[in-house]
């Protein structure tokens, strides 16, 4: 019977208590919290999507070498399946050295391309957000902020809480 009613008490101080420790007391300062979509703020920007047009256009233009590159290669082929009853050995292997070292050539210069189109697209990305996270940290401290979380990390937030268009137009005025 004790300890029945010392478990009753128990469990009536702890139904009591526990509204007091999750309830906030009204002295305490509320938190102000924003976020940002990553993503979405960095490619918004005009500096992003100036860069990222110049990386098309050098994909582009790589597509293209690699094209006539392939071109050849495909007409070096023909030419040897066409005419290969009616060469000599000796230009029969020439023209397969021809289109071995076409190949090959092909493979170096696809493989440039793509380091090429790597290490820019990445400087690109790394310039703006090195400049993004200044950006956010400095707007934070100016605007009070408690906390600016990055969207991808959270499952809901109410979008009255996105500083993503802020953001953009301070990276915008950024050089």
């Amino acid at each position: 019977m004790l300890k029945k009613t010392l478990l009753n008490a128990v469990a009536v101080a702890f139904v009591f208590a526990v509204p007091m420790i999750i309830t906030p007391s009204a002295n305490a300062a509320e938190l102000t919290i924003g976020y940002v979509d990553l993503k979405a703020a960095i490619e918004n920007t005009k500096r992003y999507q100036n860069g990222f047009a110049r990386v098309r256009a050098l994909k582009e233009q790589k597509k293209a070498e690699l094209d006539s590159l392939r071109k050849r290669i495909n007409q070096v082929e023909s030419d040897i399946m066409g005419q290969s009853m009616a060469m000599s050995p000796d230009r029969l292997n020439k023209k397969q050295g021809k289109l071995k070292e076409l190949r090959k050539s092909f493979t170096r210069k696809q493989q440039d391309a793509q380091e090429e189109l790597l290490s820019k697209k990445n400087a690109l990305d790394e310039g703006i957000l090195m400049n993004f996270y200044k950006v956010v940290r400095t707007y934070g401290k100016e605007k009070h902020y408690d906390m600016l979380l990055q969207k991808s990390a959270m499952f809901y937030v109410d979008p009255k809480y996105d500083i993503t268009p802020e953001i953009t137009k301070i990276l915008d005025k950024k050089k």
